[in-house]
């Protein structure tokens, strides 16, 4: 009898777990146009490294987000050509966010992303709010740095390049060069 009730309960356990997770997922906004950041848990927003690395390489996404401050100890290398929104009509456009925020697009949080170097070959890629303690080498063009704060240096290959990004110097700690 102790062994029928023991088949019986795992059983129904089984299908407890099976049908919890079966429910639909969750309905999109309602206005997809006016959503920056996408603020549900998918690999186009994580703070593990090997996500971090995966989402801004040449088969990542065109926004990607962490979720926490992180320290990655190897090279951050930025590739491929995304379009905003992952919309071919739109402009050439990529943005890795470091910061957390509302329904209302009102920043709640910044993070600090820690790397020895970010590497850009993504043409008009922007690192927004937050902090990058490391050096970023730039090898792109239409490359920017909004509301960042870089503990490290910025090296551009061209000079057209540097010409063509936009920074606060005020907001860099170590050099701006071109190689």
């Amino acid at each position: 009898m102790k062994k029928l009730l023991l088949i019986l309960t795992s059983f129904l356990l089984a299908i407890s777990l099976a049908a919890c997770g079966s429910s639909p997922p969750p309905a999109p906004p309602q206005n997809q146009d006016d959503v920056d950041a996408v603020t549900s848990a998918s690999q186009k927003e994580s703070s593990h490294p090997a996500d971090i690395i995966n989402g801004l390489s040449e088969d990542g996404f065109w926004i990607f987000a962490i979720l926490s401050d992180v320290t990655i100890g190897q090279e951050l290398v930025v590739g491929g050509e995304f379009h905003q929104k992952d919309d071919p009509a739109q402009d050439v456009f990529r943005k890795f966010a470091l910061y957390a925020q509302d329904a209302d697009r009102n920043v709640t949080a910044n993070y600090t992303l820690t790397v020895p170097q970010i590497t850009v070959y993504s043409p008009n890629f922007r690192i927004q709010q937050g902090v990058v303690k490391g050096n970023i080498v730039v090898d792109a063009l239409g490359f920017e740095l909004m509301d960042t704060v870089l503990e490290g240096d910025l090296t551009f290959t061209t000079q057209a390049q540097k010409d063509s990004a936009s920074f606060d110097e005020n907001n860099i700690t170590g050099a701006v060069s071109v190689m």
